[in-house]
């Protein structure tokens, strides 16, 4: 079973921070090995979203869990891109594409 996250609205930081709190309370009680964010409404990021996405990033890799983003749109690649967190994170285009068998090494 996997783990979906659709956060709504942009990032700012009281979002982000009961973000990471929560992620960090599931993933501690659970065993899931597989957490999909879906940034399907999220329009734009600035530093909080950045921040957000690599502190997600590492609380799954703590806990053993793989961390997809799907459905990136144009200024949020940019941004991912322009920082070169595109290729720290495990972008995919939709949640088909996602592995949920594959565990984190």
């Amino acid at each position: 079973m996997a783990l979906l996250i659709r956060p709504l609205g942009d990032f700012n930081k009281k979002k982000s921070s009961l973000l990471q709190h929560k992620l960090k309370q599931i993933l501690s009680n659970s065993s899931e090995h597989c957490c999909v964010v879906d940034l399907a409404t999220i329009h734009s990021i600035n530093n909080y979203g950045l921040v957000t996405l690599v502190t997600l990033h590492r609380i799954a890799k703590k806990n053993n869990c793989n961390l997809y983003l799907i459905n990136l749109n144009d200024p949020v690649k940019y941004y991912l891109e322009l920082t070169g967190l595109d290729r720290k994170f495990n972008i995919k285009q939709n949640v088909k594409n996602v592995n949920y068998s594959q565990l984190v090494n």
